[in-house]
């Protein structure tokens, strides 16, 4: 039976050939270990980036969405308030619809007041402003799995974080007056308290659950992509323990709220 035979840059090689098969293993390895490289490269950088770019308030705010349970009362899709929405939240509205993103930009959005590039807002209805997308007799959204991410990280995660305001507060939100309510009522018990001195103490626990609530950010605004590329650069084993977690982040706001022991 004649060599298995590959072209290369010096001729032929032998892939049957034992020094040729172990330049070819070499070859494959050198190669994995490239890219193992770049990786360990990558990953260095975006912790770098983490620790010196994201404010520990945009984690704070985001352990707060973790916690934060939406109460279905529509008050935050209607008034004077409006959703901002980009093209990305044009196109996602129209994957889920079934209609052109075309549509979607002529019949459903108005243009942004502010001018902001690439943004839209949606179109309110009616003397309540109500949301074009919300079923107010069904008391749901008609679009809520391809909403846009404003809506999706409605209350804590869709305000600017320079405000640094660690909970964001709507009068009218059902679900912040019920986290408030939590809040308060955990906040001096000893569970929560043994579990806000162990993170305080724990440096590279404290600095893990920063780094899966930027993932969970990520995942939380639809961006699932980006959420998984954060996750392989920061080492975040799956699949995550919630219940603890959700330990964690009420710990974590508390601490943030200056509720610590």
């Amino acid at each position: 039976m004649e060599a298995a035979m590959i072209e290369s840059d010096n001729g032929k090689f032998n892939n049957n050939s034992k020094s040729d098969k172990d330049k070819l293993d070499k070859g494959k390895s050198d190669k994995s270990e490239g890219k193992q490289e770049l990786i360990v490269e990558e990953s260095k950088s975006f912790l770098e980036w983490f620790r010196d770019e994201v404010p520990e308030i945009q984690s704070s705010l985001a352990a707060a969405q973790v916690l934060f349970e939406c109460k279905n009362c529509g008050e935050c899709c209607k008034g004077e308030g409006y959703a901002l929405v980009t093209n990305e939240d044009l196109q996602r509205i129209a994957d889920f619809s079934g209609k052109s993103a075309s549509t979607i930009f002529s019949q459903f959005t108005d243009p942004d007041p502010e001018k902001r590039e690439g943004c839209r807002i949606l179109k309110n209805m009616g003397p309540e402003r109500i949301c074009c997308f919300y079923d107010a007799r069904a008391r749901r959204c008609k679009i809520h799995e391809g909403r846009p991410e404003i809506c999706r990280t409605f209350p804590m995660l869709s305000i600017d974080v320079e405000q640094e305001e660690p909970i964001s507060l709507y009068s009218d939100c059902r679900g912040t007056a019920d986290l408030l309510k939590v809040l308060k009522a955990k906040a001096k018990g000893t569970e929560i308290q043994n579990e806000m001195k162990e993170l305080q103490e724990d440096a590279d626990r404290l600095a893990t659950l920063r780094l899966m609530l930027f993932m969970r950010q990520l995942q939380i605004a639809g961006r699932e992509d980006e959420a998984e590329h954060v996750r392989m650069l920061a080492g975040i084993r799956l699949p995550v323990d919630e219940v603890q977690f959700k330990k964690d982040c009420l710990a974590y706001v508390l601490l943030t709220l200056g509720e610590g022991p």
